[in-house]
């Protein structure tokens, strides 16, 4: 396997774009039916967090797997350790970006993929990033994974983010609100047990609102399972055990967002969060508020 890391500017400031480092395990020779797969960390990890499914996923699977660094987290915030986060903390908008920033750039470092199989994986916080990325980016993905994840910002995870949040703040970060518009399968877990993000406030009730959108679900609940799926399975033979099929049979019917330059709108209340995936990575003009 191929492994190395790349730094892209992520829309930040007309005067400073963010830098942003990446994390790719790749096949060693990619073919016309090599595909790509996103995987994001939690809360306070880093890039490193999910290298295992990485190797075993681009190995077995024939896909380039990248893994982002986002601002305020990991290694972003703390260059020595990689583990920690910024107070006030963004929680869940412009780690969006960061990360969907840093599958455009792996597709244009690997132009030759087959663009139907654009896959990803979360875990935490990470799962609640690459769900709103399902709604932020609704045509990309042939399926989106999440494993405990968050699913919207409720009051243990606004304290530890040290700031308020707006109407609009807050809906833009509740994936169970925009449900409706997710286009791709979901895969969920998660254990019943979690102390951290619960199972009751975020797993059940969005894989409820899927089911009655009629949307594509597939849940796994593990009983006395913990934040990190264990004593009850680790994450990595969760993961073996959830994806096999899917990986291999899966495709979008779609032109992904990116290639189609797709301009999203999103409605979170008093305004509408408008992104235009034909800017470029840094560009201030890649999203937008609009007032209602």
């Amino acid at each position: 396997m191929k492994r190395f890391e790349f730094t892209f500017h992520s829309v930040n400031t007309a005067s400073y774009p963010k830098p942003v480092t990446a994390l790719v395990i790749a096949p060693d020779n990619p073919d016309e039916n090599t595909g790509v797969m996103l995987f994001c960390h939690g809360w306070g990890g880093n890039r490193f967090q999910h290298q295992d499914k990485m190797e075993f996923t681009a190995e077995t699977f024939n896909l380039v797997c990248v893994a982002s660094e986002y601002r305020q987290s990991g290694y972003d915030f703390d260059p020595l350790r990689g583990s920690g986060w910024d107070v006030p903390y963004d929680a869940g908008f412009m780690q969006v970006f960061d990360c969907l920033n840093s599958l455009r750039k792996t597709l244009e470092l690997y132009r030759g993929v087959n663009r139907k199989r654009i896959f990803s994986y979360g875990g935490s916080q990470g799962g609640h990033i690459v769900l709103l990325s399902s709604i932020f980016a609704p045509d990309t993905f042939a399926f989106t994974y999440s494993s405990a994840a968050m699913t919207h910002l409720d009051d243990p995870k606004i304290a530890i983010a040290g700031r308020t949040f707006t109407g609009e703040e807050l809906s833009v970060r509740n994936v169970t609100e925009h449900a409706h518009l997710i286009r791709c399968p979901i895969f969920m877990e998660h254990g019943t047990a979690d102390e951290n993000v619960s199972c009751d406030t975020h797993a059940r009730p969005l894989e409820a609102r899927l089911k009655s959108l009629g949307k594509t679900v597939t849940a796994k609940y593990y009983e006395g399972g913990l934040h990190s799926l264990e004593p009850a399975i680790t994450k990595l033979n969760a993961y073996k055990a959830m994806i096999p099929d899917a990986l291999r049979t899966f495709s979008n019917p779609r032109t992904d967002d990116f290639l189609a330059g797709t301009k999203v709108e999103i409605d979170c209340g008093g305004k509408l969060l408008q992104i235009d995936w034909s800017r470029p990575l840094e560009s201030i003009n890649l999203f937008s508020w609009k007032e209602k």
